[in-house]
């Protein structure tokens, strides 16, 4: 990996929601924080690096294979005004094809099959910093704005602009995909593991050896 650091800040553009954390009638999203698997993998959907057909891939899914096959790695994405809107309910349409089978038809008020549930999402115009590792893609572009598709079936935007980040905070469950252990703040989620704030330098040094 070349030894390049990309301060980037990302705005969003339109809201968007993960089922981070689950409440009663559906999910919530974790506002401070985008990851950086979700930037790494929307970067490469923007650069048109990701599988071009509509189909999932036949092999296991693999997230360090997939990772190792980018020529960057990202920090996690924070901000200091972290905002969530109101819940929005939203209906999971699975019965219109065909209908459901009794056994699934008996269990449509709960868990995956509920037809109606909530989530909260993060609202436009709100700014987020991190860096870009190894990779500068406004250079590799020529264009000083990208926008990624992020979120729930890639409904919200993110535009990503140049910006100076000189601390950082890595992602330790993505260390530990390419085993590094790092020392974890905070623990959100078993896959978002943020290490204590580090000189974006050391970040580098460190992101060097998920290989």
């Amino acid at each position: 990996m070349k030894a390049i650091i990309t301060g980037i800040q990302a705005e969003t553009l339109s809201p968007f929601a993960y089922h981070s954390l689950m409440v009663q009638g559906g999910s919530s999203t974790l506002p401070e924080l985008i990851s950086d698997q979700a930037i790494m993998f929307g970067l490469a959907a923007t650069l048109g690096m990701m599988h071009a057909s509509v189909c999932l891939p036949s092999t296991p899914k693999g997230y360090r294979r997939d990772l190792q096959a980018m020529p960057w790695r990202a920090s996690v994405f924070t901000t200091q005004t972290p905002k969530l809107l109101a819940p929005l309910t939203r209906r999971l349409n699975l019965e219109e094809e065909a209908g459901f089978r009794k056994r699934h038809y008996d269990v449509t008020s709960k868990g995956n099959f509920k037809t109606y549930f909530s989530t909260q999402e993060v609202p436009a115009g709100i700014t987020y910093h991190g860096a870009v590792f190894g990779f500068d893609p406004f250079e590799a572009t020529g264009c000083q704005e990208l926008v990624l598709r992020i979120g729930l079936h890639r409904n919200g935007m993110l535009r990503l602009t140049p910006a100076k980040v000189e601390h950082v905070q890595l992602n330790a469950a993505t260390a530990h995909l390419f085993g590094r252990e790092l020392s974890v703040e905070r623990y959100l989620l078993y896959g978002i593991q943020l290490s204590p704030r580090m000189n974006s330098h050391d970040a580098l040094a460190e992101v060097q050896q998920w290989n």
